[in-house]
């Protein structure tokens, strides 16, 4: 389970540019999207991922600021959706992966190349908290 820990702090060190964060009072929503061929086999299987070139995942973290010490994970309710340039909406459903020390919230999405998409995320504490919303979009390619 360590591993994947290990495995994300790598693809954030690595793509620590492509990482954005939005605060909220005391927590920090973490997102940022990265290549599904990024995950090893065993990661993938392991969360039900599938390992495909026309297949981005979505990460999403919520922290909370704790002054003087680590920021810690905070368990929330994560939606989602990615639209493209044509105005296709699909709802992004989130792998919820907890290891403790770390949450994470993943999603699949579909991508072909030279392809700008929106990404909007929402995420709630708990069902009756105020939502942490943010949007971006991203540039997409597929390797050939």
């Amino acid at each position: 389970m360590k591993y994947i820990i290990t495995c994300f702090a790598l693809l954030f060190s690595t793509l620590g540019m492509a990482e954005q964060i939005k605060s909220f009072a005391e927590h920090d929503l973490h997102f940022n999207t990265f290549e599904s061929t990024f995950l090893t086999p065993e990661i993938a299987q392991q969360y039900g991922f599938t390992r495909s070139k026309g297949l981005g995942l979505l990460n999403v973290a919520i922290t909370k600021r704790n002054d003087g010490e680590l920021p810690t994970p905070q368990p929330a309710i994560v939606t989602g959706t990615v639209t493209n340039l044509l105005g296709q909406i699909v709802r992004l459903s989130f792998v919820t992966i907890d290891e403790g020390d770390a949450i994470y919230y993943i999603a699949p999405f579909t991508k072909t190349n030279d392809e700008i998409l929106r990404f909007a995320i929402n995420a709630k504490l708990n069902a009756n908290a105020v939502p942490m919303e943010a949007s971006f979009q991203r540039h997409v390619y597929v390797d050939k």
